[in-house]
């Protein structure tokens, strides 16, 4: 009985354990399903023509090549050259324009929404990766205006699809020139720009999207090709990427229902154009047909689809500027969906993006730092004079050398100031200068001594004393300047000691006798 009774309890033990061991474990999915975001994120509204954890057309390239219109013969994508920049070669401001509609749209639908037109796309449109570079390979998702950061969008919209559940980034990726991932030859959609500003459109092969001659510095999927040179491509693209069922239903469904949307196209000049309408899946919106329709209205010749329903999210600096379907938490409010790619409309990039650490990068072009030139900032040059060959220029300006003036070197010290940048007053007497760089002094005439302290010693005058007095058979002084004689027969004996003073050495006897014989 009692053995029967400890089974008992061991076993509910037992039981116990293993319902809090799956909350445990429930509880810690739930933490890591949401590690790879930037906090909780809607997923009601989603579109997407395949089935879950797939992402693709099941058909090959070749097939896609064989069965479009014999009119584009193998050529499976469109390419245009971009807007480029202005006579002066810079981009012309403003880089966007930007307009909300309402409208009624074709075949009936009415729905709000942005288009937005961008000039010189090669310079300022890039695919960003979800949250930071890295973020496709971490399985980040966040939303648009977080991602948004990583550039400082004026315009930003989301772009690629992505696994729900993972957070896998779908398709080819390419971001600012950085291949971040390839789809191994799957087809869909694409929007491309090369290294020479070309804009792409279409169906790419695996080495159209590895081709190394012109690469693509921005790359990233979508799905169903909207317009091809200036026509409607919508049931080409529809029987291209037919695939199976996934939350969303058939390709068809997926094609047709109304639903929010976002489109990434050009126009005739070549400039960027994104349209992004407000919906939800099902209820308002505007199918891919009606879509094509009023973006060709709206003078746009190229586009394809880009990930939409509960995706679909439009910013403007920073602010989300449209009406996302999904729910929030409270359910009373709609929020944002944490989302893939996004596509990124910036101020233009200078080249280096830092301008060496030299200067600011201000509407693409570099504004060099004191003494900095260049286009990139990278040449140093301390004014007209660059610091004439006596110093170094830095980025402060010219360092001199010593015994020269800045800002450029090109003065040497004022009378009576010597050193570096001609810093020190010089200690020497008699108001006279010193040497510019070493501070020594040179003496006027008549003067000697480390500070010009001393006059000549009795007999030698003029400069550096070594003028040799001559006077009355060598013996009469002079002065010590000019080395005229300082004596006549009418002078005083005593008077001339008294001035001769100390300067008469004891030793000299024979001047001494001269003196008292000549001038008693």
């Amino acid at each position: 009985m009692e053995e029967t009774n400890a089974r008992t309890f061991g076993e509910g033990a037992m039981g116990i354990l293993s319902c809090w061991t799956t909350v445990f474990t429930l509880f810690l999915c739930l933490i890591c399903s949401e590690a790879f975001t930037d906090g909780w994120s809607p997923s009601e509204d989603v579109v997407t023509p395949y089935e879950f954890g797939e992402h693709g057309s099941p058909r090959s390239h070749r097939q896609i090549r064989d069965c479009q219109p014999i009119k584009y013969d193998n050529v499976t994508h469109h390419t245009q050259k971009a807007h480029d920049w202005d006579q002066n070669g810079r981009v012309p401001y403003p880089i966007t324009d930007l307009n909300y509609f309402y409208d009624d749209l074709p075949f009936g639908e009415r729905a709000p929404g942005h288009i937005v037109w961008v000039k010189s796309p090669a310079r300022t449109v890039s695919v960003l990766e979800p949250f930071d570079s890295g973020g496709c390979t971490n399985h980040h998702r966040a939303t648009v205006d977080t991602s948004a950061k990583q550039e400082n969008c004026l315009v930003a919209v989301n772009a690629g699809y992505f696994n729900t559940r993972s957070g896998d980034c779908y398709g080819n990726v390419v971001s600012n020139g950085r291949l971040v991932q390839t789809n191994g030859g799957l087809q869909n959609a694409h929007f491309g720009i090369r290294a020479d500003g070309t804009l792409v459109f279409g169906y790419l092969s695996e080495e159209d999207v590895l081709q190394k001659e012109n690469p693509f510095v921005q790359l990233v999927g979508g799905v169903g090709w909207l317009l091809r040179d200036g026509e409607i491509y919508v049931e080409e693209s529809r029987k291209a990427e037919c695939g199976d069922v996934e939350e969303s239903g058939t390709v068809d469904a997926f094609f047709d229902m109304l639903s929010a949307r976002v489109a990434v196209g050009s126009d005739d000049e070549g400039n960027l154009v994104i349209a992004a309408i407000d919906g939800q899946s099902k209820v308002r919106g505007v199918s891919m047909s009606s879509f094509a329709s009023w973006l060709l209205s709206h003078g746009v010749k190229n586009a394809i689809n880009l990930d939409g329903g509960g995706s679909a999210t439009y910013v403007i600096n920073g602010t989300i500027a449209n009406n996302p379907s999904d729910h929030c938490r409270d359910s009373a409010f709609r929020c944002p969906r944490q989302v893939s790619t996004i596509v990124c409309v910036h101020e233009p990039r200078c080249d280096p993006r830092d301008c060496n650490n030299h200067g600011d990068c201000i509407q693409g072009e570099c504004s060099c730092h004191a003494n900095w030139h260049g286009l990139s900032c990278d040449q140093l040059q301390c004014g007209d004079h660059n610091c004439s060959g006596k110093g170094i220029c830095h980025g402060n300006g010219c360092i001199c050398d010593v015994g020269y003036l800045p800002p450029d070197c090109t003065r040497t010290c004022p009378s009576g100031w010597y050193g570096q940048d001609c810093s020190y007053h010089c200690d020497c007497l008699h108001g006279w200068s010193c040497d510019p760089v070493s501070g020594e002094c040179a003496c006027l005439p008549g003067y000697t001594g480390k500070y010009c302290q001393d006059i000549c010693a009795i007999g030698y005058y003029g400069p550096g004393c070594d003028e040799e007095c001559e006077c009355s058979n060598g013996l009469c002084p002079c002065h010590h300047i000019t080395g005229s004689c300082m004596i006549s027969h009418m002078t005083p004996t005593m008077e001339v000691f008294s001035k001769l003073g100390s300067a008469l050495p004891a030793e000299s006897s024979k001047m001494k006798d001269w003196f008292l014989t000549n001038l008693s």
